[in-house]
């Protein structure tokens, strides 16, 4: 098979020859510039090059000779930074700007108007631009544009290229839900409690994001969907004990506002469509499934409800995980031994009948060894032959 037809079929809960495997296909799954460095340094590679994928993360794509060793069997399209932005500071986000040299406390802005600092080797958000508004400030703020033509220029014909490879396509993530954008803008104190005690502006707010990613989805699609395999969306909707909201929450505010925009993608393209939302997230995993996501990434296997025997016996059938595959925050203190014994166990469980695609939990840490990442991909490699399952 080839690479694209191994991801579909998986996808489609049908047994490839080989479990598909993933790395830099999204920014969700890849790993931080630094352990990127680690790894070479362990491969004796001496080259630079790399795509940084979401210079807010400190992520990378790998070099094309690593994705070839470790037999990878996706490549991505994504969208761009838009155009005409002339107003001399820095927006986060957008690929190809590097923020590694920059210094502890380092903050910008990104195109909503949230001020993410430097903390470690990442970004996070720590001034809210619509923590303090009214419900008649929204209609004024200055949102972002999505039909900005720059967001596009040259991705159809970087798919057409792709196209004539054996590779699935990717579209990469390439804006925030609707629920974490909301807390990303209102805050993540104030907006909660909309949600309890001000529906109508927790509504407006939700609404606003949702029709702002329906245009940066029209946008991509009307380039691309024609093309692409698999288009990828994020919404972190958990954390390591349970949902940040609960799930009767989350069925009256964010449900309708995730099938709202999952049928529009979905009337743009037949593309596979993909969902990352890290955490516990096992009460939706139901709804997920009603709304037409196919796939389900990260898979968090140290979360609460999230062991990945659970998850294939339960929803195995309904819908395909795309991660799980060893634990990012584990993997820097466990032995090569042990990696190569978790993967094979790992493959073992979630590969019959198809539906699984191997990647981390999630991006691959700073703080991980070289020689453990390329220990995980080659057993990977090593064991994902459907005749040396058990």
């Amino acid at each position: 098979m080839t690479p694209r037809q191994r991801v579909l079929a998986a996808i489609d809960h049908k047994e490839p020859d080989k479990i598909p495997v993933d790395l830099g296909g999204t920014i969700c799954t890849t790993i931080s510039a630094t352990a990127n460095k680690s790894l070479k340094k362990f491969m004796k590679i001496d080259k630079d090059g790399e795509l940084i994928t979401h210079p807010l993360l400190d992520v990378v794509l790998p070099l094309p000779e690593i994705l070839e060793l470790f037999e990878t069997d996706c490549r991505t399209v994504r969208l761009k930074a838009p155009t005409g932005d002339d107003d001399g500071q820095e927006k986060g986000g957008y690929v190809q700007m590097s923020l590694s040299d920059k210094p502890q406390g380092h903050a910008m802005p990104d195109e909503f108007g949230t001020t993410w600092k430097k903390c470690g080797y990442d970004y996070s958000p720590v001034t809210y631009p619509l923590h303090d508004a009214s419900y008649s400030d929204l209609e004024k703020y200055p949102w972002p544009d999505p039909t900005n033509p720059g967001r596009i220029e040259g991705m159809r014909q970087e798919a057409e290229e792709l196209r004539k490879t054996d590779y699935a396509i990717m579209t990469d993530i390439m804006c925030g839900g609707p629920y974490e954008n909301a807390l990303w803008i209102r805050g993540f104190d104030q907006f909660p409690m909309d949600l309890l005690s001000d529906e109508k502006m927790a509504r407006a707010i939700l609404d606003k994001i949702t029709d702002l990613d329906i245009g940066f989805w029209d946008a991509q699609l009307s380039a691309v969907g024609d093309l692409v395999d698999i288009v990828c969306q994020g919404d972190d909707m958990g954390m390591q004990t349970s949902m940040q909201i609960s799930p009767e929450i989350y069925r009256k505010f964010i449900k309708p506002c995730h099938k709202r925009l999952f049928s529009f993608i979905r009337s743009k393209t037949d593309a596979r469509i993909w969902l990352h939302s890290c955490g516990s997230v096992y009460d939706i995993i139901p709804d997920l499934i009603e709304i037409g996501i196919q796939v389900l990434n990260p898979v968090q296997c140290s979360a609460q409800n999230m062991g990945l025997p659970k998850l294939k016996k339960e929803f195995g059938k309904d819908i395909a995980f795309w991660g799980g595959g060893f634990n990012v925050q584990k993997i820097p203190f466990m032995t090569q031994d042990e990696i190569k014994e978790s993967v094979k166990e790992t493959l073992d469980i979630m590969a019959p009948g198809g539906g699984y695609i191997f990647a981390g939990t999630h991006n691959i840490l700073p703080e991980t060894k070289g020689e453990s990442i390329y220990t995980a991909y080659m057993a990977a490699k090593e064991y994902r032959d459907y005749s040396k399952l058990v």
